[in-house]
């Protein structure tokens, strides 16, 4: 069976792996790009708005309008915060940051992620040097060898490339047929999402509190309503997710202390375990790693995506032409560059959680001590800020 050639073959397009194809695209590969679900239907003015939303930050969102896809979002559904404020169970300390401090209009834009892959698609779809192969998937690697590598689609196709990116979620199986080995455990916790009305207006503001039970967000929508994530233990999860609507928003209100009012309407509600997960190596022979294939952090705001447009940025910067893409060297410059940072990330993200979940009276003081530095210290905020808002490692 002959094979069809590409440049590179991107195992699945998601909001990063979709993206990444568009970036090395716009560089003059020719990209093969393959999903196993079928086309999204398209996003109405509309429809309801998405269970499930991203946090974009404007280094993220500088990416994408380089790509042209900020460009073709729905304006009116996105939602750019200005401010935010974070907060715990115990105790009396907090943080707030706001975008005035650095003279700027916003810290971020909450977007539902249908709707930016929306948006990732139908720019896909009008770059020449992109060929879709969906619904479909990588099921066999032939070859993976120094120079190229040789994949069969369950359609029956063969396609040969000189890269294949894994871009297919954290249990990425394209990784798995690379023999990419992965550490994987949980937090022991379910993340639960709803959109909710509130008696008081969000303000614009993107809210965060850390219970012993785990952290809850709270972030504003451009409908006025706000997505909630709200990470708990596994049994406190079943049970609330057991309860019916008035009892639900009378607890997520409290857990929230009211701070936007009572919680006067919930949508329905979905909920997702949390785990993480670590690979041995981000790149093997012509399989490499992108996205949740590659890492995966602890969802507390919804921001965990920007690491894989980070991701995506650095590969297209390293492998600019033919040149950069046939040898190795600029396969491992990545690896190293991207595993090392979000390694901070993940470290970072793993960090705050367990800070945030101590109940021991001398370190929740030192934590909240931490807290009051940060807030009355100018200086401190900015550098916190700066550094979040162009990346997030």
């Amino acid at each position: 069976m002959s094979s069809s050639s590409f440049d590179i073959v991107v195992a699945g397009a998601g909001m990063v792996g979709a993206s990444a194809a568009l970036a090395l695209a716009r560089n003059g590969f020719r990209v093969a790009l393959v999903e196993a679900a079928p086309p999204a239907a398209d996003v109405g003015d509309d429809r309801a708005y998405d269970l499930r939303v991203s946090a974009i930050s404007p280094h993220s969102r500088s990416i994408l309008e380089g790509l042209g896809v900020w460009q073709l979002l729905h304006r009116e559904r996105i939602c750019y915060y200005e401010q935010m404020y974070i907060w715990h169970q115990h105790g009396h300390a907090s943080v707030s940051f706001d975008a005035v401090d650095l003279a700027r209009s916003s810290l971020g834009a909450i977007v539902e992620n249908r709707l930016l892959q929306r948006a990732i698609h139908d720019a896909c779809e009008r770059d020449p040097k992109i060929e879709w192969f969906m619904p479909d998937r990588v099921i066999e690697l032939l070859e993976n060898g120094a120079r190229e590598v040789e994949l069969r689609l369950d359609g029956g196709r063969c396609l040969r490339a000189r890269l294949l990116i894994a871009a297919d979620g954290r249990n990425s199986p394209t990784r798995g047929l690379a023999g990419i080995s992965v550490q994987a455990g949980r937090y022991r916790q379910t993340a639960i999402v709803a959109n909710v009305d509130t008696e008081l207006s969000h303000r614009h503001t993107a809210w965060q509190r850390f219970l012993s039970t785990g952290p809850l967000a709270f972030l504003p929508l451009a409908n006025g309503q706000s997505s909630i994530v709200w990470s708990c233990d596994d049994d406190f999860a079943g049970k609330i997710l057991e309860a019916g609507d008035e009892e639900f928003c009378e607890a997520l209100g409290e857990a929230f202390e009211f701070k936007l009012g009572k919680i006067t309407g919930c949508s329905a509600r979905a909920s997702f375990p949390l785990g993480w997960h670590r690979c041995e190596s981000w790149v093997k022979n012509r399989v490499l790693l992108i996205g949740d294939a590659a890492h995966s952090v602890h969802p507390l705001a919804g921001q965990g995506v920007n690491l894989g447009f980070s991701d995506l940025e650095v590969l297209a910067s390293l492998v600019g032409d033919d040149t950069q893409l046939s040898g190795q060297k600029q396969l491992r410059r990545y690896e190293r560059r991207r595993n090392s940072e979000t390694w901070i990330a993940t470290t970072s993200f793993s960090g705050l959680k367990w800070i945030y979940g101590l109940e021991q009276v001398p370190l929740t003081a030192i934590r909240d001590l931490g807290m009051r530095i940060v807030d009355e210290t100018p200086w401190v905020k900015r550098a916190m800020m700066q550094k979040a808002m162009h990346n997030l490692t």
